[in-house]
């Protein structure tokens, strides 16, 4: 059998440029007579060693790299030799590279964002705002004030102070002073965290509208007042009536941060000291005293009748008739009257008897005295 018909099936297909590949063959080795089976396969030992060849199913051979790209592959620095280079790709690679990073950098951030965001909202769902936080009471010594402070959130900050005299004994000097104050008062609050942080202050001024009678001011001591800052100002009656209480509220100008960490809290305020409380409730007693003494004299002497005016003043005798307790006159036969008063005058002066001789003397305003035997002279005025 020649070469030619010796290669394997499929040699034809390749390149006739690509290297040849060594193709199995055998040659007949003369045996001898002696034929045993050790003798008919001794040919084996006389063969030359050959590489394996390609399996029929592989396509052509590929194409070997070249030294450079070997090196390369194989993790090795091409050699200064080498004349077949690789063409330069590692720039465009690495460009892409580098924006696929980035992408998933930019990925990886926007979804830590929203699970941040995610917890943030789950964090106010879960913790909301209390309607309401009661700090608590504080008080001044020196004023007698004990404070009772209550914060509020209805979509904003808000406040509710309670102010109370410190024992029963200063209730009526606190409520003399709740009255009608004798100055401006202010109140300043001061709210702290846990720390003694200052989270939010407040500065609230009670109105000041002086009267000069008392009764004035007793008459509209439970009306609300307003400040200039829109708080309100409320006295509250106990069950006797009188001022126990002032009750103010308003608006804080603290976010909801600041409220959710408020814990503690003081005050202080202009309000007049235990001792000058009292002083006022003296001062203010005294002064309505002389104003109802006064008024009970006008009232007085707007129901006495309006006397004579006589040219010269006078001076007679003449008889008491009668009298008219209602209007607090007395007739006489000389038909004159006489203003005496309805305050029981007479009855106390012993002029309950009539008729009874009497001896007048007036002036020229009809200011007139009465008098008679065995009993005490009689003040009066002549109105007829």
């Amino acid at each position: 059998m020649s070469d030619e018909d010796r290669r394997e099936p499929g040699a034809e297909t390749q390149d006739e440029n690509s290297p040849a590949e060594p193709v199995s063959r055998y040659e007949v080795v003369p045996t001898r007579a002696a034929g045993n089976e050790a003798d008919l396969y001794s040919f084996r030992a006389a063969m030359p060693q050959f590489l394996p060849s390609r399996a029929p199913s592989q396509g052509p051979a590929r194409q070997s790299a070249p030294p450079a790209q070997r090196a390369v592959q194989a993790g090795e620095a091409p050699q200064p030799g080498d004349t077949n280079q690789p063409a330069p790709a590692a720039a465009p690679v690495k460009a892409s590279l580098d924006q696929k990073k980035l992408a998933l950098y930019a990925g990886c951030g926007i979804v830590c964002a929203l699970f941040a965001i995610l917890i943030y909202l789950a964090a106010g769902k879960q913790n909301p705002i209390a309607p309401f936080v009661d700090l608590g009471q504080t008080n001044i010594a020196s004023a007698g004030l004990s404070g009772r402070l209550i914060a509020k959130w209805d979509g904003a900050a808000q406040y509710e102070l309670h102010i109370d005299p410190l024992s029963p004994q200063q209730a009526a000097g606190f409520a003399a002073v709740a009255v009608n104050p004798p100055r401006p008062l202010t109140i300043d609050l001061r709210i702290t965290s846990d720390s003694g942080s200052l989270l939010c202050q407040k500065e609230i001024v009670i109105p000041f509208n002086p009267v000069e009678d008392p009764d004035d001011a007793l008459a509209q001591k439970f009306q609300p007042q307003k400040t200039f800052d829109g708080d309100t100002v409320q006295n509250v009656a106990g069950s006797d009536g009188q001022i126990v209480e002032i009750v103010m509220s308003g608006p804080l100008t603290c976010p909801a941060k600041a409220y959710r960490a408020f814990a503690v809290w003081q005050f202080t305020s202009s309000f007049p000291s235990v001792a000058e409380q009292q002083d006022w409730l003296r001062q203010q007693e005294s002064l309505m005293a002389e104003l109802r003494r006064k008024a009970a004299a006008a009232k007085a002497n707007a129901n006495i009748p309006r006397g004579l005016r006589l040219p010269a003043p006078i001076d007679d005798d003449d008889v008491i008739i009668s009298d008219n307790p209602s209007h607090g006159t007395v007739a006489t036969r000389g038909g004159r009257t006489f203003y005496v008063g309805k305050n029981g005058e007479m009855a106390r002066a012993g002029w309950e008897v009539f008729p009874a001789v009497i001896h007048f003397h007036c002036d020229v305003k009809s200011n007139c005295v009465l008098t008679r035997s065995g009993a005490a002279s009689l003040s009066a005025r002549l109105v007829h």
